[in-house]
């Protein structure tokens, strides 16, 4: 426990804050997958079928956990793996922007909120250094 508790004052609060809600986040949607086997999350304005929409659902829940853990510890590929997958959803969202139908309220959410976000991140990469 006193490792733990080293871990949470050697990084800002801020990144911690995002670690835990990124395995949070990861938890949530693997849950809600795991409860709902039929939903097919869209990428690039598509839908993968069967058993590999399925999988493929489950690369999301571990995107998050991954970079959520990275973060608590400081990892520098924790922030490289939470951008590159940002811009690869913020692709993925344009697309589906264009390609499927309204209402895109969170799709339009995420557009707006990932950049910000990540633009914060970039600002307090230095802390990612070990």
């Amino acid at each position: 426990m006193k490792n733990l508790m080293d871990l949470f004052t050697k990084m800002p609060y801020d990144l911690v804050f995002f670690g835990v809600l990124m395995i949070l986040s990861g938890i949530v949607d693997a849950y809600i997958i795991t409860i709902n086997p039929e939903y097919r999350l869209p990428v690039f304005g598509m839908k993968l079928t069967g058993k590999i929409g399925w999988y493929f659902n489950f690369l999301f829940p571990l995107f998050h956990f991954a970079s959520g853990y990275g973060a608590l510890l400081g990892r520098r590929w924790a922030y490289l793996l939470f951008m590159v997958f940002s811009f690869y959803m913020i692709a993925s969202a344009s697309v589906g922007l264009i390609r499927l139908p309204p209402p895109h309220n969170i799709r339009t959410g995420f557009l707006i909120g990932t950049p910000l976000f990540m633009a914060y991140l970039y600002w307090r990469r230095a802390f990612f250094s070990t």
